[in-house]
């Protein structure tokens, strides 16, 4: 069975590295906190090295997962410096916003070779979404690995490198949206008598609901939306008051601010 190798765990690497370990890969952990790093270890069965001991992670693993955030990696990789350059050839997995696969082709040597992802929060409950695009004659078995090694975590999909500002913004970001959406709506279930755990059960089943619909139906949104909205009814009530406060110009605003960050994140 192939290791997976994970360099830097933090809420993100944790839950990738839970969804790699329900899989059924061993993994080799390193995080600079030894502390934070044991206690997971220790719940999902993880082997820990410490910085004396990256050459075993780097050696053994077939692939590595690089989970700190993008001003770090030069820190990083001028402390894995010699240990990459006498490996043999690795494949190495970017959970970094901002880095594109030319600048992170620079932190080791041309034979290696990268797959950059843009993964979101809920791959911690297996609902995830996670982007990915590779360098150039990246190998093919190494790519399945990566998607095998995720199959847990959610939604794994190849996408051109050209549109990850774009699934920055939508995927990356928008699980905050909706968590707004949610408290806005269970602050008005509380406002009419409504408890706090009975608005916020509501709300969220409301949108769990209305999400599978679109991903099991297949439909488009709109064509659901009408389904549910009767003559007259409450439903057509609510959503004109929506239109006429701006909802999806809102959420328009809100998906663009974020992919503007995102672009000029990876301009820097």
């Amino acid at each position: 069975m192939p290791t997976i190798g994970m360099i830097g765990v933090g809420n993100m690497g944790s839950a990738i590295a839970k969804a790699i370990l329900k899989a059924g890969y061993s993994m080799i952990l390193h995080n600079r906190t030894q502390e934070k790093l044991a206690v997971l270890a220790e719940q999902v069965g993880a082997d820990v090295v410490g910085s004396e001991s990256l050459d075993e992670l780097i050696n053994e693993s077939d692939i590595i997962f690089i989970g700190v955030k993008p001003n770090q990696f030069g820190t990083i990789f001028e402390q894995l410096d010699d240990l990459v350059i006498e490996s043999k050839p690795k494949t190495w997995v970017s959970m970094a916003a901002g880095l594109s696969i030319t600048q992170l082709e620079t932190f080791t040597p041309a034979s290696h070779k990268w797959i950059r992802t843009m993964p979101n929060t809920p791959v911690e409950i297996g609902e995830g979404y996670i982007a990915y695009c590779t360098s150039e004659n990246t190998d093919v078995e190494k790519i399945t690995l990566f998607e095998k090694s995720l199959q847990y975590a959610g939604i794994v999909e190849a996408i051109p490198e050209s549109l990850f500002n774009a699934v920055t913004g939508l995927a990356g970001s928008s699980p905050a949206f909706i968590y707004q959406l949610i408290e806005a709506m269970s602050d008005v279930g509380v406002e009419h008598g409504l408890s706090r755990e009975q608005s916020r059960k509501m709300a969220s089943q409301a949108v769990k609901g209305a999400s599978s619909m679109v991903i099991e139906t297949g439909m488009h949104p709109g064509e659901l939306k009408d389904r549910v909205t009767s003559p007259n009814g409450t439903t057509i009530a609510g959503v004109v008051a929506l239109e006429h406060a701006g909802f999806k110009s809102a959420i328009n605003k809100g998906v663009t601010a974020a992919i503007n960050k995102s672009i000029q994140m990876s301009k820097k």
